[in-house]
């Protein structure tokens, strides 16, 4: 495997790079699609695909007439692209294994896929109550110099913080 190859699909890019790579997304998108940057709204449109006689109005309204359009691939691509990275690192393809939640966290496999996964119930639900996700506030938002995206973003940093901290007490232990 050529040194160029590990840097770009093996390895874990500065986050400098990552940085890089996002801000050019953004205008490249309002130049092809004239839209915004954003996650959750491509996991709504996972959704309504799943979905498609949904009562909840939200997803009925114009955002997602489109199921099959550009954000439905956008979330498809994350799921993949950290999938294929995975593998082409030497992972394998279907782990129960967490990091460093695994390493301090003797928790059955069932039992941390339900914590993660009522952990991204309740940041799709945030991100329903603060109109947007951390991309699409944090990214498009403050670069397009709304106010409300400057707050939205201090509370998910603040609240961050906050909850890395209690995870850290209760299930970790405390400590460095």
């Amino acid at each position: 495997m050529t040194d160029v190859y590990r840097a770009l699909f093996v390895e874990r890019w500065p986050w400098w790079a990552g940085g890089v790579v996002i801000g050019l997304l953004v205008p490249l998108l309002y130049w092809l699609h004239n839209t915004a940057l954003g996650a959750s709204t491509g996991y709504g449109t996972l959704i309504k695909v799943v979905r498609p006689g949904t009562k909840l109005k939200w997803l009925n309204s114009a955002t997602f007439a489109d199921r099959w359009g550009w954000r439905l691939f956008f979330v498809g691509g994350i799921v993949l692209g950290a999938f294929i990275a995975g593998r082409l690192g030497g992972r394998p393809p279907v782990t129960a294994e967490m990091g460093l939640f695994s390493a301090y966290v003797d928790w059955p496999a069932a039992l941390k896929g339900l914590f993660f996964f009522a952990g991204g119930g309740l940041l799709g639900l945030g991100a329903r109550i603060a109109g947007g996700c951390t991309s699409g506030h944090s990214i498009h938002g403050i670069a397009n110099l709304h106010l409300s995206s400057v707050v939205a973003t201090v509370f998910f940093l603040a609240f961050g913080v906050l909850a890395t901290w209690w995870v850290r007490m209760m299930l970790f232990g405390g400590g460095s």
